[in-house]
C-alpha cells in the first residue's frame, strides 16, 4: 500500500516514515515561537511542521466560550478567551508557510470546523489535510475534507472500532487516500495506554496505511511504532515542555524530536528483508565462525570413520557436521593427521553413495 503526497514523497511500506513535528498551539500565541518551532522541525529533519486553524465561534457554542477557564495553563479567565489566544490571524498562517516553503519544510494544518478547512484548502492549498479525533462522528465535515481529493489522515482518539470503521467506509465515498492514526486523547498519555496493536488491527481490518499521533512523554514508543505498521509519526514539539500550554507536557524538545528521527531511520535499515537467507556479506563468517568435521586423531587410508576418530570444531570450510551420523562406519581413502578437515571426497565412493 502506498500514498503519493507530492511529486517527491510517497507515504507506504517501502518508504521511509514520514515524520510530522506537530506544533498545534505550542507556539502560544507567539509568532516568533512559531518561526523558531518550524526552524527547529527543518534542522532535526523532520519532513514537515503541522499548525492548527480553528474558527472558535463556528467550533463551539457561545455558553461553552463563555465557562470560566481556571487553569494554570490558561491564556484568559473564560474558555473562549483562552482559545482565542492561542489563534493566529490567516495573515500569519500565509507568513508561516512561505517561510516553511523556503527552508525546504512542509506545511500542515489540522482544521477543526468548515471555513477552516475551506481556508486550509483554498488559500493555503496544503499537500494533505488531518482530521482530529474529536470528528470521526462529524460526517459533514469529513465529507468536505474528503471532496478535497487529496490524502487525508484521520486521528482516532476517543472513538470504538465500529466508529472508526464507520467513518472510514464513509470517507472511502468520496476518497480512497486515507491514512488511519492510533491516537488516546490524554496529554500526556501514559505508556500503557499508547496501545501501538491497534495499529496492526487497522491495517489487518481496514485495509489503511496507519500513523502513530504520540502524546506520550518519551521517545521510545513512536520509534517502536514503526515495527508495528506506522509508516508515518507525528509527534508534538515544543521548544521548552515546561511552558505554560495544555500540550507541552505531552510533547518532545528539539533533541527528542531528533532522536525520534535518528532511531526511526536506525529502525527502518534494520528491518530489512522478510526473507531470511545466507548474505553475500556473511559468507567468509560462515568459515572464520563456523564448524566442520575433523580428524580426532589420525587416520590412516582404509580407516572405519568412528566416534573415536572424528570430532567437530571450528572453523568451516570442512565436511559440514550436518553429515556426521551418515559417516559414521564409512571407509576414509585418504591419510588424515590431528584436525585436518574431513570432506566429502575423502569417503570412499562406493561407502559415500551407500
Amino acid at each position: 500500500m502506498e500514498i503519493r503526497i507530492s511529486k517527491e514523497r510517497i507515504i507506504g511500506d517501502k518508504n521511509p516514515a514520514y515524520i510530522i513535528a506537530e506544533v498545534g498551539i505550542n507556539h502560544n500565541g507567539d509568532f516568533t515561537i512559531a518561526k523558531k518551532l518550524i526552524e527547529e522541525a527543518k534542522k532535526v529533519g523532520a519532513d514537515a511542521v503541522k499548525f492548527q486553524k480553528r474558527n472558535i465561534d463556528e467550533m463551539y457554542t457561545k455558553k461553552f466560550l463563555d465557562q470560566p477557564y481556571k487553569k494554570e495553563g490558561s491564556f484568559g479567565i473564560t474558555y473562549g478567551e483562552h482559545k482565542r489566544y492561542l489563534e493566529f490571524p490567516e495573515d500569519k498562517f500565509h507568513e508561516l508557510k512561505d517561510f516553511a516553503e523556503s527552508i525546504g519544510i512542509t506545511f500542515l494544518v489540522s482544521g477543526f470546523d468548515f471555513s477552516s478547512f475551506d481556508f486550509i484548502e483554498n488559500d493555503l492549498n496544503v499537500i494533505m489535510h488531518k482530521i482530529p479525533s474529536p470528528f470521526i462522528s462529524h460526517y459533514p465535515l469529513l465529507k468536505q475534507v474528503a471532496l478535497y481529493h487529496k490524502p487525508l489522515i484521520l486521528s482516532t482518539g476517543m472513538h470504538s472500532f465500529t466508529e472508526i470503521l464507520n467513518a472510514v467506509t464513509f470517507i472511502r465515498k468520496y476518497n480512497t487516500q486515507v491514512i488511519l492514526f492510533q491516537a488516546t486523547t490524554l496529554y500526556p498519555c501514559p505508556d500503557e495506554l499508547a496501545n501501538l496493536n491497534v495499529l496492526k488491527t487497522f491495517r489487518k481490518e481496514l485495509n489503511v496505511l496507519v500513523g502513530y499521533s504520540s502524546h506520550d512523554k518519551g521517545i521510545i514508543l513512536p520509534v517502536a511504532a514503526i515495527n508495528h505498521g506506522a509508516c508515518v509519526i507525528e509527534k508534538h514539539f515544543t521548544l521548552d515542555r515546561t511552558m505554560k500550554g495544555p500540550d507541552h507536557a505531552a510533547s518532545v524538545e528539539p533533541r527528542g524530536l531528533e532522536l525520534i528521527i535518528k532511531y526511526v531511520r536506525c529502525v527502518e535499515r534494520g528491518s530489512g528483508s522478510f526473507e531470511k537467507s545466507v548474505l553475500s556479506e556473511e559468507e567468509p563468517q560462515r568459515i572464520k565462525y563456523g564448524v566442520s568435521i575433523v580428524a580426532k586423531t589420525e587416520i590412516k587410508v582404509g580407516s572405519i570413520l568412528t566416534v573415536d576418530n572424528l570430532t567437530v570444531k571450528c572453523p568451516g570450510g570442512g565436511s559440514s557436521p550436518t553429515n556426521f551420523y551418515s559417516f559414521l562406519g564409512k571407509k576414509i581413502n585418504k591419510n588424515l593427521k590431528k584436525d585436518d578437515f574431513l570432506q566429502d571426497e575423502y569417503i570412499e565412493e562406493s561407502q559415500a553413495n551407500k
